[in-house]
Protein backbone atom coordinates (compact mmCIF):
# COMPACT_ATOMS: atom_id res chain seq x y z
CA UNK A 1 0.00 0.00 0.00
CA UNK A 2 1.22 3.46 -1.00
CA UNK A 3 1.23 5.99 1.76
CA UNK A 4 1.99 9.53 1.14
CA UNK A 5 5.35 10.77 2.50
CA UNK A 6 3.66 13.20 4.75
CA UNK A 7 1.24 10.84 6.44
CA UNK A 8 4.37 8.21 6.49
CA UNK A 9 6.06 11.21 8.43
CA UNK A 10 3.30 12.03 11.11
CA UNK A 11 2.48 8.79 11.44
CA UNK A 12 6.32 7.89 12.75
CA UNK A 13 6.04 11.00 14.77
CA UNK A 14 3.22 10.07 16.69
CA UNK A 15 4.84 6.48 17.08
CA UNK A 16 7.92 8.40 18.91
CA UNK A 17 5.49 9.76 21.72
CA UNK A 18 6.20 8.11 25.31
CA UNK A 19 3.09 5.89 26.20
CA UNK A 20 3.46 2.71 28.32
CA UNK A 21 0.80 0.17 29.44
CA UNK A 22 -2.95 0.95 29.17
CA UNK A 23 -3.89 4.89 28.54
CA UNK A 24 -7.03 5.44 29.80
CA UNK A 25 -8.99 9.27 29.53
CA UNK A 26 -12.71 9.76 30.79
CA UNK A 27 -15.18 10.41 28.21
CA UNK A 28 -15.43 14.00 28.26
CA UNK A 29 -11.71 13.95 27.47
CA UNK A 30 -12.36 12.77 24.37
CA UNK A 31 -10.76 15.90 22.61
CA UNK A 32 -8.05 16.68 24.80
CA UNK A 33 -4.25 16.33 24.17
CA UNK A 34 -3.15 13.44 26.09
CA UNK A 35 0.30 13.69 27.95
CA UNK A 36 1.72 11.02 29.63
CA UNK A 37 3.93 12.48 32.35
CA UNK A 38 2.89 9.36 35.10
CA UNK A 39 3.01 5.12 34.39
CA UNK A 40 0.75 3.20 36.68
CA UNK A 41 -0.50 3.97 39.87
CA UNK A 42 0.97 4.55 43.10
CA UNK A 43 -1.77 2.50 45.23
CA UNK A 44 -1.99 -0.52 43.13
CA UNK A 45 -3.94 -2.50 45.76
CA UNK A 46 -7.53 -1.09 44.73
CA UNK A 47 -9.97 -4.27 43.83
CA UNK A 48 -11.82 -1.81 41.85
CA UNK A 49 -9.13 -1.57 39.31
CA UNK A 50 -7.66 -3.47 37.01
CA UNK A 51 -6.05 -0.97 34.48
CA UNK A 52 -2.72 -0.63 36.23
CA UNK A 53 -2.00 -3.46 38.89
CA UNK A 54 1.01 -4.91 36.30
CA UNK A 55 2.85 -1.58 36.41
CA UNK A 56 4.79 -0.33 39.16
CA UNK A 57 4.49 3.66 39.51
CA UNK A 58 7.12 5.98 37.74
CA UNK A 59 7.22 9.69 36.77
CA UNK A 60 7.52 10.55 33.46
CA UNK A 61 11.11 11.87 32.90
CA UNK A 62 11.17 15.53 31.87
CA UNK A 63 13.37 14.81 28.58
CA UNK A 64 10.18 12.76 27.66
CA UNK A 65 7.25 14.90 28.50
CA UNK A 66 9.04 17.89 26.76
CA UNK A 67 9.74 15.44 23.71
CA UNK A 68 5.81 14.46 23.41
CA UNK A 69 5.06 18.15 23.24
CA UNK A 70 7.36 18.99 20.47
CA UNK A 71 5.86 16.74 18.64
CA UNK A 72 1.98 17.76 19.95
CA UNK A 73 3.00 21.63 19.08
CA UNK A 74 3.55 20.11 15.50
CA UNK A 75 0.09 19.11 14.84
CA UNK A 76 -1.88 20.20 17.67
CA UNK A 77 -0.68 23.72 17.85
CA UNK A 78 -3.95 25.28 18.90
CA UNK A 79 -4.78 22.46 21.66
CA UNK A 80 -6.59 24.27 24.35
CA UNK A 81 -6.95 21.58 26.78
CA UNK A 82 -4.35 18.88 27.96
CA UNK A 83 -5.10 15.47 30.25
CA UNK A 84 -2.08 14.41 32.07
CA UNK A 85 -1.77 10.41 31.56
CA UNK A 86 -1.32 8.12 34.19
CA UNK A 87 -3.57 6.63 37.06
CA UNK A 88 -2.81 9.53 39.68
CA UNK A 89 -0.86 11.92 38.18
CA UNK A 90 -1.92 14.38 40.54
CA UNK A 91 0.75 12.63 43.07
CA UNK A 92 3.50 14.27 41.62
CA UNK A 93 4.40 17.03 44.30
CA UNK A 94 3.23 20.99 43.61
CA UNK A 95 6.55 21.90 41.87
CA UNK A 96 6.50 19.27 39.57
CA UNK A 97 3.09 20.19 38.64
CA UNK A 98 3.85 23.82 37.85
CA UNK A 99 6.73 23.04 36.11
CA UNK A 100 4.49 21.00 34.21
CA UNK A 101 2.04 24.04 33.20
CA UNK A 102 5.27 25.85 32.89
CA UNK A 103 6.33 23.08 30.16
CA UNK A 104 1.95 23.00 28.64
CA UNK A 105 2.54 26.64 27.99
CA UNK A 106 5.69 26.71 26.25
CA UNK A 107 4.85 24.29 23.71
CA UNK A 108 1.45 24.67 23.58
CA UNK A 109 0.62 28.28 24.82
CA UNK A 110 -3.12 28.34 23.49
CA UNK A 111 -4.26 25.48 26.39
CA UNK A 112 -6.34 26.66 28.82
CA UNK A 113 -6.82 23.76 30.78
CA UNK A 114 -5.40 20.95 32.65
CA UNK A 115 -6.77 17.67 33.67
CA UNK A 116 -5.44 14.45 35.58
CA UNK A 117 -7.03 11.82 37.68
CA UNK A 118 -6.25 11.85 41.35
CA UNK A 119 -6.62 9.89 44.34
CA UNK A 120 -7.83 10.96 47.29
CA UNK A 121 -4.52 10.87 49.47
CA UNK A 122 -2.64 13.12 46.45
CA UNK A 123 -5.03 16.03 46.92
CA UNK A 124 -4.28 15.51 50.80
CA UNK A 125 -0.74 16.17 49.83
CA UNK A 126 -1.52 19.77 48.64
CA UNK A 127 -2.38 22.95 50.86
CA UNK A 128 -5.15 25.30 50.08
CA UNK A 129 -2.90 27.51 48.79
CA UNK A 130 -1.40 24.80 46.50
CA UNK A 131 -4.43 23.75 45.05
CA UNK A 132 -5.95 27.63 44.66
CA UNK A 133 -2.50 28.29 43.00
CA UNK A 134 -2.78 25.31 40.49
CA UNK A 135 -6.36 26.19 39.91
CA UNK A 136 -4.77 29.69 38.43
CA UNK A 137 -2.26 27.90 36.27
CA UNK A 138 -4.88 26.23 34.34
CA UNK A 139 -5.46 22.88 36.99
CA UNK A 140 -9.32 22.75 36.41
CA UNK A 141 -10.67 19.49 36.87
CA UNK A 142 -9.49 15.95 38.43
CA UNK A 143 -11.25 12.48 37.94
CA UNK A 144 -11.02 11.10 40.93
CA UNK A 145 -11.92 7.22 41.12
CA UNK A 146 -13.93 7.03 44.55
CA UNK A 147 -15.89 4.44 43.21
CA UNK A 148 -17.96 4.87 46.67
CA UNK A 149 -18.67 6.94 49.84
CA UNK A 150 -19.93 3.36 51.75
CA UNK A 151 -17.04 2.56 54.69
CA UNK A 152 -17.35 -0.67 54.40
CA UNK A 153 -17.02 -1.32 50.87
CA UNK A 154 -14.04 1.12 50.82
CA UNK A 155 -12.49 -0.93 53.05
CA UNK A 156 -13.21 -4.25 51.72
CA UNK A 157 -11.92 -2.91 48.22
CA UNK A 158 -8.77 -1.46 49.62
CA UNK A 159 -9.23 1.79 48.54
CA UNK A 160 -7.25 3.68 50.82
CA UNK A 161 -9.62 6.13 52.31
CA UNK A 162 -13.19 7.24 53.76
CA UNK A 163 -16.05 8.49 53.32
CA UNK A 164 -14.99 11.25 55.68
CA UNK A 165 -11.88 11.67 53.57
CA UNK A 166 -13.47 11.90 50.54
CA UNK A 167 -15.70 14.80 51.47
CA UNK A 168 -12.93 16.73 53.53
CA UNK A 169 -10.92 16.75 50.25
CA UNK A 170 -13.55 17.27 48.02
CA UNK A 171 -14.37 20.52 49.81
CA UNK A 172 -11.00 21.66 49.30
CA UNK A 173 -10.88 21.14 45.82
CA UNK A 174 -14.30 23.63 46.03
CA UNK A 175 -12.58 26.15 47.56
CA UNK A 176 -9.76 26.28 45.25
CA UNK A 177 -12.69 26.13 42.41
CA UNK A 178 -10.97 22.53 40.89
CA UNK A 179 -13.75 20.87 39.47
CA UNK A 180 -13.84 16.63 39.79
Amino acid sequence: IFVPVKIRKKMEDLEKLHFTGTVWRPPHEAHSVLLQVTVGCTHRACKFCSLYGDLRFRMSPLEEVEADLQIIARYQPRARRVFLVGANPFVLSYGRLVRLADLIRDYLPKVATIGMFSRISDIRQKTPEQLRDLRLRGFTGISIGTETGDDPTLHFMNKGTTAREIDEQCRKLDEAGIEY
